[in-house]
């Protein structure tokens, strides 16, 4: 009996050992440069969940992943600056960042929702001069049929055949590789 229970034990104790939490093989990949890692880490920071909330450390992982190119986390900072969480409420910046989340092509994760993104700031006119073509070809290449209907019911057809010119154009110039 005190065998198996010493063995119970040993065992718990070395398996224990051997499972890292999400967080923690997130930051050691993240410290070696994984784009993804950082990208999860800065999410983790900024949502609180699993960890504590520090938006210091969001805009830190996440600022390491958007240099790498990461769609999603361009597009994560781009809501920060639009929702002013944890940086200061800035537009401007936002749609720079929405726009270069909508260019990494063929990801549609953080590229979709950047570009959807994009398209509302277009819709309301935030950090960018309010443009129901520019809403709509962004809705279009984001792939959001409810955002896209919406602008379109407030678009005349001549405007619509425009947006759908100036659409199929930004598809051919970002081609998916």
């Amino acid at each position: 009996m005190l065998r198996t229970v010493a063995l119970i034990l040993w065992f718990a104790l070395t398996s224990s050992a051997q499972i890292m939490s999400p967080l923690a093989r997130w930051l050691d990949k993240a410290k070696q440069g994984d784009a993804d890692a950082q990208f999860l880490l800065g999410v983790a920071y900024e949502s609180g969940r699993g960890i504590r909330q520090d938006f210091a450390q969001a805009i830190k992982w996440l600022l390491k992943s958007a240099k790498q190119g990461n769609a999603d986390a361009l597009n994560q900072l781009g809501t920060m600056y639009e929702n002013a969480e944890g940086l200061p409420r800035d537009y401007v910046k936002a749609a720079v960042l929405y726009r270069a989340a909508c260019e990494h092509r063929p990801d549609y994760g953080g590229a979709g929702q950047g570009c959807n993104n994009l398209g509302l700031l277009y819709l309301d006119g935030n950090g960018v001069r309010r443009d129901m073509i520019e809403a709509y070809k962004y809705f279009k290449v984001a792939g959001g049929e409810r955002n896209l209907n919406f602008a379109k019911s407030r678009m005349t057809e001549t405007q619509i055949a425009q947006a759908e010119r100036q659409t199929e154009q930004w598809i051919e110039a970002h081609p998916d590789q």
